[in-house]
């Protein structure tokens, strides 16, 4: 079993050992625009119903690239936030526009510098994923942080991290298609077992080691009664990928995590990662993620975020978008 500060380990050595390798028919990946430490004041208060909650956003760095139309690029990231005073959310979003569009955003929260669990106080959110041209022209994509207090007092963090795209030609299955799936909007209960996202596709030839990448959101589940003494919700989390249509094909490792979820966290951000070799006469992949209850409340699987504000403002103001969060991608090598 693997922790989730491992499994961020393998996503950045796939970044600098190129998936053991250069994807297949890749150029050489954008060069990475790195930012921090920034301390980040006035991140506003809880709200107190009705009021919605206001989020602050932050734009933390931005990278683009030619690209040609039908072109796939992968973008990783991770946002560090630590010396927060107050239990704070912080989602790593990108948005990415011009040649190609998506919205993807993961997110946790971070507890006070003064709270004894160090890993709840310095936390790193990763977020990556794969976004097709459907134009030729510049692919531009920035990375914001949403953030607001769950305490009744305005608060602060300090933030750092990087984006950078990984590859800007990732091969896709046999029609050329890019080998991802989102959840859309609304949360999957974790009562007993769920089963996504899923990935099944036809490979073209050539193709000879597959990395499988998943970032799952994790949200706690409800107390069933004001007095309930449980206050967490922890889950098992299972990547595994599979290959078919020839004499002798392979598995991968699987990959596999738990995490307790408490009160004052909310939501954790799970990333996966695992690799499958293909062997001749393979032609099938499917890959899959596997969330099982564990203990405490029932929590879920969350599925994209709607009415998400472009700039600073409460939940629900206009402008605003949906990004994607849970995903699961398949990047060949």
């Amino acid at each position: 079993m693997k922790s989730r500060t491992q499994c961020a380990g393998f996503a950045l050595a796939l970044i600098l050992t190129g998936i053991g390798g250069t994807p297949a028919g890749a150029s050489p990946a954008e060069g990475p625009q790195d930012f921090g430490p920034v301390v980040v004041t006035g991140v506003p208060k809880s709200a107190t119903p009705p009021a919605r909650p206001t989020q602050k956003v932050v734009q933390l760095a931005t990278i683009d690239t030619a690209i040609s139309a039908g072109a796939t690029a992968y973008v990783y990231s991770e946002l560090r936030a630590y010396n927060a005073d107050q239990p704070n959310l912080i989602d790593n979003e990108i948005r990415c526009t011009g040649a190609g569009r998506s919205n993807v955003v993961m997110g946790e929260n971070v507890l006070p510098a003064t709270h004894p669990n160090p890993a709840l106080r310095d936390i790193t959110i990763v977020n990556r994923f794969l976004v097709t041209a459907t134009s030729s022209g510049k692919l531009t994509c920035v990375l914001y942080l949403r953030t607001n207090s769950t305490s009744a007092f305005e608060a602060r963090e300090t933030v750092a991290g990087t984006l950078r795209f990984a590859s800007t030609a990732v091969g896709g299955d046999a029609n050329g298609t890019a080998m991802q799936r989102s959840l859309p909007v609304g949360n999957l209960p974790v009562t007993t077992t769920v089963v996504a996202p899923v990935v099944t596709a036809t490979l073209p030839a050539g193709y000879r080691q597959l990395a499988v990448i998943a970032d799952v959101e994790f949200h706690r589940g409800p107390e069933p009664t004001p007095d309930s003494p449980i206050h967490y919700s922890t889950a098992r989390f299972t990547l595994t990928a599979t290959t078919s249509g020839g004499p002798a094909c392979a598995s991968a490792p699987v990959a596999q995590t738990e995490e307790t979820v408490v009160r004052t966290v909310n939501h954790a951000a799970i990333p996966l990662y695992t690799k499958v070799a293909v062997n001749p006469g393979c032609t099938q992949v499917s890959a899959k993620v596997t969330t099982t209850y564990i203990a405490g409340n029932p929590g879920t699987v969350g599925g994209a975020a709607p009415g998400l504000t472009d700039e600073t403002g409460e939940i629900g103001t206009t402008p605003n978008h949906t990004s994607a969060m849970t995903h699961l991608f398949v990047v060949p090598s």
